[in-house]
């Protein structure tokens, strides 16, 4: 009787061994995840958006400083989050394509267990190159007349492909924020220019219609080439209207 219990409990050790044996390369290769922009299949977890303008020239020394945030950022990322980057300047065109929109894939548990120089390779091939293709064309210089900064925001939020149905969002922003389009603008003297009531509507509209009210905002205040003065009230004027939608934001210069 005894041997027969021993046989059964043998007979179910070799199944489970077998069916361990089948699944381990599955597992060991982690969920199934799209070819294109490596997210697992069933969606994003969470996703930080960077947002460049390049409507303005920049020194040599900002664009170095815009390549270390976007590489900390990369870095930084956790698995399984979405890291896209757009960038627009003085000719907006709703629906302009991202430069790069790709997951972390994280490493898989064969990766981990592996050989560290292959993972590395893997890594580079999967996620590090083309960001650093990416960081290549955010640091050239451009120039532009208008800067439709807020715009911009409204047009890449509410977008079906940014948005994510778990985890965090945050957006981040690299700009000198002087917003200048037929909408607003922080230039010229008439009574509309700098008016912070006009902004404060815009602002709220488009946040409120686009949903950019869900994503945690970020700023980089760009120097680039203008007055600091002007550059200081375009700050000011900023902030002051975030505040004043209750809109919460870091603040920081580039």
């Amino acid at each position: 009787m005894k041997s027969e219990s021993w046989a059964i409990v043998a007979s179910i050790l070799a199944g489970v061994a077998l069916v361990g044996f089948f699944a381990a390369p599955s597992l060991l290769r982690g969920p199934p995840r799209d070819a294109e922009s490596l997210c697992l299949k069933t969606g994003a977890v969470g996703h930080t958006l960077v947002l460049v303008d390049k409507s303005d020239p920049w020194s040599e020394v900002q664009a170095g400083r815009l390549k270390r945030l976007v590489k900390r950022i990369g870095d930084e990322l956790p698995a399984d989050r979405m890291l896209s980057i757009y960038v627009f300047n003085d000719v907006f065109e709703p629906g302009f394509p991202p430069l790069l929109s790709l997951c972390n894939p994280g490493r898989t548990a064969s990766e981990l267990i592996g050989n560290p120089r292959r993972d590395y390779v893997r890594w580079v091939e999967k996620f590090g190159r083309p960001l650093d293709d990416a960081l290549a064309v955010l640091t050239q210089p451009a120039k532009g007349n208008l800067s439709p900064i807020v715009e911009a925001v409204g047009d890449v939020v509410s977008r079906p492909e940014t948005r994510v149905r778990e985890g965090e969002k945050a957006l981040v922003l690299v700009s000198d924020m002087l917003q200048n389009s037929n909408q607003f603008t922080v230039f010229g003297t008439n009574a509309t220019a700098r008016d912070p009531e006009r902004l404060k509507r815009l602002v709220g509209k488009v946040w409120q219609d686009s949903g950019a009210n869900a994503w945690r905002l970020q700023v980089h205040q760009v120097q680039g080439v203008y007055d600091p003065q002007r550059l200081e009230q375009a700050g000011s004027l900023w902030q002051q209207t975030l505040r004043g939608l209750n809109i919460p934001f870091v603040w920081e210069r580039l």
